[in-house]
């Protein structure tokens, strides 16, 4: 798929898509020039996007995709390397972590606006039941 169609379909710009691939966080195949990207390129593209709406910098991202191919390729090649494994694990967990706190921040800001979303609503029921809307 090309470059505008990705941008379309994910609602990406197309500079922000040249800007991941200028920093190698998603990088598709090129012929001629032309950024060709694959369905698995188009998952990638929803985990950094849903990483990003998360509040993950970039750079946290890049180390998250990091692992993750640093994992699969040591699954592909039945090398597994424990030490690695463990370093990995640690790292894992310390985003799960991290994606935990910002679980708890999003509930705290969804109850806060609730509670307003709550008193607009009493306002507007008081404004009704006075005549005065």
């Amino acid at each position: 798929m090309l470059i505008r169609k990705v941008s379309e379909q994910c609602h990406v710009s197309i500079d922000t898509l040249r800007y991941y691939d200028k920093i190698g966080l998603l990088t598709p195949k090129r012929k001629n020039n032309i950024r060709y990207y694959t369905e698995e390129d188009i998952e990638k593209l929803k985990s950094i996007i849903a990483m990003k709406n998360m509040m993950f910098s970039l750079e946290e991202i890049k180390d998250i995709l990091k692992l993750d191919k640093m994992i699969d390729d040591q699954l592909k090649n039945h090398k597994l390397d424990i030490k690695l494994c463990e370093e990995l694990h640690r790292d894992l967990i310390d985003k799960y972590e991290c994606i935990l706190e910002k679980e708890k921040d999003i509930k705290k800001v969804k109850c806060q606006i609730q509670h307003i979303l709550n008193k607009v609503d009493d306002v507007i029921e008081g404004e009704e039941k006075d005549g005065r809307k």
